[in-house]
Parts: structure tokens; C-alpha cells; sequence
């Protein structure tokens, strides 16, 4: 049904290749919305820059598709695929596995080069030599933020549950206080390429 050629993603038929497709937008516009959805609620006033946001919602997406891909495999056999096995139409959606594995290998190629580009987006515009130590630090920390922020977020339904949940406490004082890290990595990152001012 599908194979793959390195890091090359093959579907054997044009079928299969439309499902995949439509598979990658879902799942690629379900996350990004996700992770936009996380950004909007977070609280007003966090001293991060609008570039670092957008890297933040990209780590923010990456790490959900990562869930919805574990929760995916850790799915037990349904009957639906036991009985797959002996009757051949039902086998069709026995390749939905391979489908959602393709799926979220593309989507995840897809959000790193996303959020290579934003970072060099953001060392170009500050005039940084690209991804050396500190760039990465700096990196690292708003990576750090995400997974945290979204191990919060991912035990409460944002647009139902937040507003009355306990945790939306918990989300805040932990975004204010892991965005003032990402803040200290950044300025350190900064103040180590500032040109030097003529005397």
C-alpha cells in the first residue's frame, strides 16, 4: 500500500495517495489550530516577542501531533481489524494504520522545517550567526515551555473547560515563569551577538 524509500514516502496508487494527502491536511490544520488555540488563552502581558510565539505555537503543535500519534498506536485490536484477517473487504481499513503513520511522518517533517524556518527567520532579523550555542539554548527553552504547557494543557478541553478549571492557574504560573527563562536565554543570546559600538 505504502512505501518508503529512505525518507521518501511512496503511496502505490493515486487512491491511496489522495487519502494520505487528505489525512496530512487534517492532521497538520487539527494541531496548528490546537496550538493556536493554547497561544490565545495563555496570559496577556508574558514577555515573549511575536516571533517567539510563533515558535512557540509550532513546538506546540509538534508536541500534540506526537500524543495524537502515541495515543494512535497504544490503540488496541478492534474487532473490525480481527475480522480483517479472513474477510478481504474489510482489509481496506486495516491500511488506515499505514495511512495515519505516513500521515504524521509528513506532518512532523512539515512542523520542523517550520520551525527551522521561524527560527532563522528571527536570527536574520537580529542579525545572528544562525544555530550556535546560545541560539540553541534559547531554542530549547521555548521547546521546554511547549511540552510543559502542553502537558497542562492536553488534561483539559481548552474551549469548555478552561475558563472553570483549576488548572488554567497551573498553565499561567508555569508559562509566566518558563517564558522569563526563554526571556533570559534570549537576552543573553542577543547581548552575545550585539555588534560592537563605535567609540
Amino acid at each position: 500500500m505504502i512505501s518508503q524509500h529512505e525518507d521518501l514516502i511512496i503511496p502505490h496508487d493515486e487512491r491511496t495517495l489522495r487519502r494520505v494527502q487528505r489525512k496530512v491536511d487534517e492532521l497538520d490544520k487539527q494541531v496548528r489550530a490546537w496550538a493556536d488555540s493554547l497561544v490565545a488563552v495563555l496570559p496577556r502581558g508574558l514577555p515573549l516577542m511575536e516571533d517567539e510565539y510563533d515558535i512557540l505555537a509550532l513546538f506546540l503543535a509538534q508536541q500534540r501531533r506526537r500524543n495524537l500519534e502515541l495515543d494512535e498506536q497504544s490503540g488496541e485490536e478492534t474487532i473490525r481489524s480481527r475480522l480483517a484477517q479472513f474477510i478481504p473487504f474489510l482489509a481496506e481499513e486495516e491500511d488506515a494504520w499505514e495511512i495515519n503513520n505516513a500521515a504524521h511522518r509528513m506532518v512532523s517533517t512539515r512542523l520542523e522545517a517550520d520551525i527551522d524556518r521561524a527560527t532563522d527567520l528571527f536570527c536574520r532579523a537580529h542579525d545572528l550567526p544562525g544555530l550556535v550555542e546560545p541560539v540553541i539554548d534559547w531554542r530549547v527553552a521555548i521547546r521546554y515551555l511547549a511540552q510543559r504547557l502542553h502537558h497542562i494543557a492536553s488534561r483539559v478541553d481548552l474551549k469548555r473547560e478552561l475558563a472553570t478549571s483549576p488548572l488554567r492557574f497551573e498553565l499561567a504560573l508555569t508559562a509566566r515563569d518558563l517564558a522569563a527563562d526563554a526571556v533570559d536565554k534570549r537576552q543573553t543570546m542577543l547581548s552575545l551577538f550585539k555588534p560592537a559600538e563605535a567609540s
